[in-house]
């Protein structure tokens, strides 16, 4: 089974994934105490055996030995690597300096007037109740109960109504050209 795997190949490797996953798992416990630390690292382990399968040498000793070496090495390098992170526990508060990156850009407020031209030069081109509805539904945000009181019309009437809006957007070029840009 070494010199196979050595050689590579799916079938050599799944050979010896079945033969010693349970012993890498038996290794990775003793690195890490989280389960999901230590699925990750297994992860890790198989997938950096995986890439160095053919660096094995079974004329420099037996598979297991190796499997062990390269386990405890990617163990420890993982180890470091989290030592380098912040916690994931860090309270909001401490990390209050960072919020200006959620904050709005300089484009961001061009592009929002850019949109709510758009969207009144669309609402400009529908029926009353149809522009009246896209006012409710999308820009308001109310639940179709609401939508239909404010219409005077009934529930069913309202979802249709949205769904009329919805096709007349997806038709107009312009609006969905813009809608697109905001998107992350």
């Amino acid at each position: 089974m070494d010199a196979r795997f050595a050689r590579g190949g799916r079938d050599a490797f799944a050979e010896v994934y079945t033969a010693h996953a349970a012993t890498v798992r038996r290794w990775v416990r003793r690195f890490f105490d989280s389960p999901f630390e230590q699925e990750e690292a297994v992860q890790e382990v198989w997938l950096t055996a995986h890439r160095s399968q053919r660096l094995y040498d079974p004329a420099k000793g037996p598979l297991l030995p190796w499997l062990r070496a390269l386990c405890a090495n990617r163990c420890r390098e993982l180890l470091r690597a989290a030592s380098r992170r912040p916690s994931s526990d860090v309270p909001v508060d401490d990390v209050s300096d960072a919020l200006w990156l959620d904050a709005p850009g300089p484009d961001d407020s061009v592009h929002a007037a850019a949109l709510r031209a758009e969207v009144a030069r669309f609402a400009a081109t529908l029926p009353p109740d149809e522009a009246r509805a896209l006012q409710l539904v999308f820009v308001e945000q109310r639940s179709h109960a609401e939508v239909a009181r404010e219409l005077g019309c009934d529930e069913r009437r309202s979802k249709y109504l949205k769904q009329k809006v919805l096709l007349a957007a997806s038709r107009d070029e312009r609006l969905v050209a813009l809608l697109k840009e905001s998107r992350p």
